[in-house]
């Protein structure tokens, strides 16, 4: 095999590495844009019942598996919680794609990368 040859090998496994990480980052950004979401339209439905009617009421949330009995009240500021968890990991995941795409494109740059699709 040529130093050309290895040059080119080397350079598809750097390429393929970070598509990879690309891929998984972004797969990682869908899984958490979903459960935002699904935590959102939870946290509108129990706050749109009026404070007076869900005084005792209770709710059930899956917790680490289990099923809890809450109150709405109790469910509502842990999804508050929850969804300002989320939407840090949702800003994390997304500086760290836009970096590895970034990143990415200054390698092609740097190495004079033309990507062939076929």
């Amino acid at each position: 095999m040529s130093s050309d040859e290895q040059k080119s090998q080397i350079l598809q496994q750097e390429y393929n590495r970070s598509q990879e990480i690309i891929a998984e980052l972004d797969q990682q950004l869908i899984s958490i844009s979903s459960q935002l979401q699904e935590h959102k339209i939870v946290d509108e439905t129990l706050t749109s019942i009026p404070p007076s009617d869900r005084k005792d009421r209770k709710c059930f949330k899956m917790i680490g598996g289990a099923l809890v009995e809450k109150t709405i009240d109790e469910i509502i500021i842990i999804l508050a919680d929850e969804i300002k968890q989320l939407t840090k990991q949702q800003e994390m995941i997304n500086k760290e794609l836009v970096k590895s795409k970034k990143k990415l494109e200054n390698w092609i740059t740097n190495n004079k990368i033309k990507v062939v699709k076929g």
